[in-house]
């Protein structure tokens, strides 16, 4: 399995986990694996082809957050370098996305400043160009 590409806020973290325990009391064990896989390669890929894709600022409610969907989600990322990504938050599609990205912009720029300092002091590890060309080598 190839190195996760992207990092979670805490919010991203609690949506999941809302999102697992309601799929999984609706759907069952099984689906749930699947759409969570589906999820973490759908988060994949924004990581790897975010510059290519189109602007969704009709959703991000002013905030300049960047959204993908996947399944039945938004994926709500920022970009942290090339090909690196932190997801802030995974919203169901069909609901008030600007309006809860507006609710939540002041806590979720918190944890991307908190995120991109950690990044810095090395505590968070930002795969670069050589060294995915060396594990492609591999």
């Amino acid at each position: 399995m190839r190195r996760k590409s992207y990092v979670l806020t805490a919010r991203a973290v609690a949506d999941l986990r809302e999102a697992r325990v309601w799929s999984r009391a609706r759907w069952g064990k099984e689906l749930t694996t699947r759409y969570f896989e589906d999820l973490h390669e759908g988060a994949q890929y924004i990581a790897e082809n975010y510059a290519s894709f189109r602007d969704r600022q009709e959703l991000a409610g002013g905030t300049a957050l960047l959204l993908y969907p996947v399944r039945e989600h938004y994926i709500v990322y920022e970009p942290l370098g090339t090909q690196f990504i932190a997801i802030v938050a995974v919203v169901r599609q069909g609901r008030d996305i600007p309006s809860i990205l507006q609710k939540w912009a002041a806590p979720l720029r918190r944890e991307l400043i908190e995120i991109r300092s950690s990044i810095e002091r090395g505590e968070i590890r930002v795969p670069t160009r050589s060294t995915r060309q060396k594990r492609r080598k591999k």
